[in-house]
């Protein structure tokens, strides 16, 4: 193990004695913590999730800042979305979103307009006044994605069988990139449906574009992005709709990776994926497609390790990066997956792996492997023309979530949980990495702040990138103990 590697996970652990010790090991002081490279600037207790946390579900949050860097916006699970100023604190005000939650938070350029897009039966994106709170309109997605069903009292996943903003991205010039998926078990036709749609939309909140063009594909569309000047966009298509009647609805085919003009949103290229057999059966993906700023590269992150890196000029594939694909331990194979991504203002390409697991669906009693994979739990910065690896920095915690900011000088990544068993650490917080620096991932390693619950994915770095804001969940551990709480907190570099 590199000596700066061993030296950071000795902090950690010493620093987590510390938090145990403090108030019976279910809460503490995070002004008294001792973090490294990083402060505790302020914080704000949410709601009560414990519900939820002893289910072992984390609740959703959403961060943004404004572009001057003075506001920052939340969405929150329970439908709460509120306006801080982000240096003091002070609550501007606060909306509540009936029936679902705030999926997805963005400010218009001027920081005037507040954009959120919600999880609920009409799946609305919605603008208000920064100033007021007022809401300036709404356009409503679930007509295109089909209403859903309020989630019965009690049903913890019964929110995310609604439709819902998966993506929410403000376009030079003002307009809206907006995602939207729909993926229910429809009662009625006893069968899983699966619909998505993209639209641009004006600052008015017009269609200037929908894909597909004649209504909603019969696929997941789980994430898309765009490049700097709104140009090119991309997606990926996952599993399809199970309901004949949806199949005979014009969409690209599943499993594919979808590239898009955004003047348009006419298809440029659509390339089908293949899943990585013996081990793989179809391929998924999460939050792990980006455009590089200049619109010149298109990158996926699978679940099964593998990297996708397209040249989206030349219309093709460019390069796959096994980064984290199955190797075979104590004679079962094991997998990391590349979740979370995106690219850099420099193009660099940035993407996390999780932890080490076994390919699912494999016919196999357990899930967890005879050992760690070499490259789990591990950031790594791509240069996307070469395919080549510039950097890496291995870490001691699961990682999820990818923030930077505007102009590509910080990094943050959340730390949060895998297993409730045989977890002897508590492995939360939050990684903070200057790009500035020259070297390696361990020299660009800049800041620590640890949490004793999970930090959700969903971080935001401030246009200086003085800022970190992240929401932390409270945690249940093996013996039915609560540890941290559901709160934001944005801290100081």
């Amino acid at each position: 193990m590199p000596r700066c590697l061993g030296l950071f996970m000795l902090f950690f652990v010493n620093t987590f004695s510390f938090l145990l010790a403090a108030k019976g090991a279910l809460a503490y002081d995070l002004k008294k913590v001792k973090a490294f490279g990083l402060e505790l600037l302020w914080e704000k207790e949410l709601e009560d999730v414990s519900f939820y946390a002893r289910a072992g579900h984390p609740a959703d949050a959403c961060l943004r800042f404004s572009k001057n860097g003075k506001m920052l916006a939340l969405g929150t699970f329970t439908g709460r979305l509120m306006l801080f100023s982000a240096e003091s604190g002070r609550l501007i005000w606060e909306k509540r979103v009936p029936e679902g939650m705030v999926k997805r938070v963005a400010f218009s350029e001027d920081g005037r307009v507040l954009y959120y897009g919600a999880q609920s039966p009409d799946a609305e994106v919605c603008a208000l006044e920064t100033k007021t709170g007022k809401r300036l309109w709404c356009f409503n997605t679930a007509k295109s994605l089909e209403r859903g069903t309020p989630a019965a009292p009690g049903d913890i996943y019964g929110v995310y069988k609604l439709p819902g903003i998966y993506r929410l991205k403000v376009l030079p010039g003002g307009d809206l990139l907006v995602l939207g998926l729909h993926s229910w078990y429809d009662e009625k036709k006893s069968t899983w449906r699966r619909l998505s749609r993209l639209w641009r939309l004006s600052p008015a909140g017009q269609v200037r574009w929908a894909y597909p063009k004649d209504g909603p594909a019969p696929v997941t569309m789980i994430y898309a992005d765009a490049d700097h000047k709104g140009q090119v966009v991309a997606t990926v298509t996952l599993m399809p709709s199970e309901y004949e009647g949806d199949r005979q609805k014009p969409g690209p085919p599943p499993q594919s990776f979808v590239a898009l003009s955004g003047r348009s949103g006419k298809e440029i290229f659509i390339y089908q994926l293949t899943p990585l057999k013996p081990y793989f059966k179809r391929v998924s993906a999460w939050e792990s497609v980006a455009v590089s700023p200049d619109g010149h590269f298109g990158a996926l992150g699978a679940s099964d390790g593998r990297l996708f890196i397209f040249d989206l000029k030349a219309k093709r594939l460019l390069h796959t990066l096994n980064l984290a694909t199955p190797i075979v331990i104590g004679g079962f194979p094991v997998a990391a997956s590349l979740s979370y991504g995106t690219f850099g203002a420099n193009s660099i390409f940035y993407v996390v792996s999780g932890e080490s697991t076994l390919p699912y669906g494999l016919p196999m009693a357990g899930d967890k492997p005879a050992g760690p994979h070499p490259k789990a739990r591990m950031l790594f910065a791509v240069e996307p023309a070469s395919a080549k690896v510039l950097w890496q920095f291995p870490s001691p915690f699961k990682l999820q979530g990818v923030a930077l900011d505007p102009q590509g000088k910080t990094l943050a990544v959340a730390a949060a949980a895998f297993r409730r068993e045989d977890v002897r650490v508590r492995q939360f917080g939050v990684l903070v990495f200057d790009l500035t620096r020259p070297g390696g991932g361990l020299t660009r390693f800049a800041g620590y702040f640890p949490t004793l619950g999970p930090c959700f994915f969903h971080l935001a770095v401030s246009p200086d990138s003085r800022l970190i804001a992240v929401v932390e969940n409270p945690w249940r551990d093996e013996i039915g103990r609560m540890f941290g709480s559901y709160r934001l907190l944005v801290l100081k570099r």
